[in-house]
C-alpha cells in the first residue's frame, strides 16, 4: 500500500476527477482523491491524496490558496468564466488606477456569492445541476477572506491579471464577476492558475505527462509524507512504550492542560496521526482521532 501526497501541475482540459482516475490506474490503488477541485480551464497545483492520506483531505481543502487570475471586463457569461455562454458584452476602457482602487475594495474579509455553475450543494443538490435544469435556487453569500489582491499585469483598457491569496471557499470566478459589477460593467475569468495550496507550491509539482512516464518506484520517490499538509497543527509526542496502546485506541494521560483542538502525534519522531484532547474527571487525555501511521515498507 502507498500512502502520501502527490502534487500535480494540472493542465488545461482535464478535470480533477480525470487526474484521480489516472493515478488510480497507474498505481492500481482505489483509495485516491483530490483535495480541491480545479475547473477544466484552470491549471496549477492539485494535491492528490493516496491511501491513508485521503483521511486528511478536509485539512488540505480548508487551507489557503494562491492564484494568478486573468479577468476580462465588459463580458458576462453564465459561468462567470470564458468557457460559458456569453450573455452580454460591451466595450469598456479603464485606467490602471481604477483597477488598483477596485482591488483594494476586494481585499480583506468580504461576503461572496458562489457561482451557479459550481459543485456547491444546496438542499443536497449541486448548484450546477439546478443551472442545467434551468431552475432558480437561492444562493446564500458566504464569508471569505482575501489576504492579497495585487495587480501584476494590465493591457491598459479592459483586461488585467492579479495575484490573489485567498481563504478556503473563495471562488475566483465570483471575484471576477463582483469586480466587474463594482466597476459598473461585467467581469469574466479568462485564465486561472493555482500556484499554491497550503504549504504546497507549484515548484513542488509534477506534470501529468511526466507522471505517466515514471515507474512505480520513481513515483514513490515523488510522494510526500502526509504530515507536511498538517504543519498548522501543533505537535505532540508520546513515549514509545505507549505507542501500540495509543494506536489501538487507549487514551494517553497528559500532565498539562491543552487547548481542545487537533494535534499532530509522533512517537520516536515517527508520525502516527491526528489526535484530539479529551477531559475526564478533571484529567486531560490524548486520544487518536485519525490513525495515519504508514508501514515501514513505504518509507
Amino acid at each position: 500500500m502507498i500512502d502520501g501526497l502527490l502534487i500535480f501541475d494540472k493542465e488545461k482540459g482535464i478535470t480533477s476527477h480525470d487526474l484521480v482516475y489516472k493515478v488510480r490506474k497507474k498505481l492500481g490503488i482505489k483509495k485516491v482523491g483530490h483535495t480541491g477541485t480545479l475547473d477544466p480551464m484552470a491549471t496549477g497545483v492539485l494535491v492528490i491524496s493516496i491511501g491513508k492520506a485521503t483521511k486528511i483531505s478536509d485539512y488540505i481543502l480548508s487551507s489557503d490558496k494562491v492564484y494568478k487570475a486573468k479577468i476580462k471586463l465588459g463580458i458576462l457569461t453564465d459561468t462567470y468564466d470564458i468557457t460559458g455562454n456569453i450573455l452580454d458584452e460591451k466595450e469598456v476602457n479603464f485606467t490602471e488606477e481604477e483597477i488598483k482602487e477596485t482591488l483594494v475594495k476586494f481585499t480583506g474579509k468580504i461576503s461572496q456569492k458562489p457561482p451557479i455553475y459550481s459543485a456547491l450543494k444546496v438542499n443536497g443538490k449541486k448548484l450546477y445541476e439546478y443551472a442545467r435544469e434551468g431552475k432558480d435556487v437561492e444562493i446564500k453569500k458566504r464569508d471569505i477572506e482575501i489576504y492579497k489582491n495585487e495587480l501584476i499585469d494590465f493591457n491598459g483598457s479592459d483586461e488585467f491579471t492579479v495575484l490573489v491569496d485567498v481563504s478556503k471557499g473563495t471562488y475566483i470566478r465570483s471575484l471576477a464577476n463582483d469586480i466587474g459589477k463594482y466597476l459598473g460593467t461585467f467581469g469574466t475569468l479568462t485564465e486561472l492558475r493555482r500556484i499554491r495550496t497550503g504549504n504546497f507550491k507549484i515548484e513542488d509539482s509534477i506534470t501529468v505527462s511526466d507522471f505517466e512516464k515514471l515507474s512505480i518506484n520513481e513515483i514513490k520517490e515523488e510522494i510526500l509524507p502526509m504530515d507536511l499538509a498538517l504543519s498548522n497543527l501543533k505537535r505532540l509526542d508520546i513515549p514509545s512504550f505507549f505507542c501500540k496502546k495509543f494506536l489501538m485506541g487507549q487514551f494517553y494521560k497528559l500532565d498539562k492542560n491543552l487547548i481542545n483542538e487537533d494535534y499532530r502525534i509522533y512517537s520516536n519522531d515517527r508520525f502516527l496521526g491526528i489526535g484530539e484532547i479529551r477531559k475526564k474527571d478533571g484529567e486531560i487525555f490524548l486520544k487518536m482521532k485519525k490513525n495515519l501511521m504508514v508501514t515501514y515498507e513505504n518509507n
